[in-house]
């Protein structure tokens, strides 16, 4: 067991302190970072184990910017280089990059029904252009410098588990 001292000290220290920051980007400028620097951010990793949603499922998300619904943050863990892994939000964010490359056609929405069927390319000039101005808060984690890699990975398992 630590002393006092000894917690006080780790404490002073900063140690085991984690940074987060907190930014909002355009639903547009996001899909274009991860498009064009697939290095900018890992989707498909191991860290979430929840099965990929379905066309509904990611069509009610794109509903969702376009009421302005709240949506929740992306979770990030910002890597050495710069490169950010996703702890939570890997479906939502899926979902955008499907929806603005015209992979997805919405389907089984419940108050913009008349939408049904539209990929983005069809999408009615009003939509398309009330959803690009939406934004998606993402939160970047950054453990402290001295921080090892077990460390790390252990505090990104804690951080996704909390969050699921």
């Amino acid at each position: 067991m630590m002393t006092d001292d000894e917690i006080n000290a780790k404490y002073e220290s900063a140690q085991d302190r984690l940074i987060q920051e907190i930014d909002r980007i355009k639903l547009p400028a996001l899909v274009e970072k991860i498009r064009s620097n697939p290095n900018y951010m890992v989707i498909d990793n191991e860290s979430q184990s929840v099965g990929n949603w379905n066309n509904v499922k990611k069509s009610k998300l794109m509903e969702s910017f376009i009421i302005n619904f709240p949506v929740m943050p992306i979770v990030l863990y910002e890597r050495s280089d710069h490169t950010h892994e996703v702890i939570d939000g890997k479906q939502r964010l899926k979902a955008i990059v499907d929806f603005y490359t015209n992979q997805l056609v919405l389907s089984g929405l419940e108050v913009k029904t008349e939408l049904n069927g539209c990929t983005y390319a069809t999408l009615p000039y009003h939509a398309k252009k009330v959803l690009n101005h939406r934004s998606l808060s993402l939160i970047t984690i950054m453990p402290s410098e001295d921080a090892s890699p077990e460390e790390i990975a252990k505090i990104i398992e804690i951080i996704a588990e909390r969050l699921n």
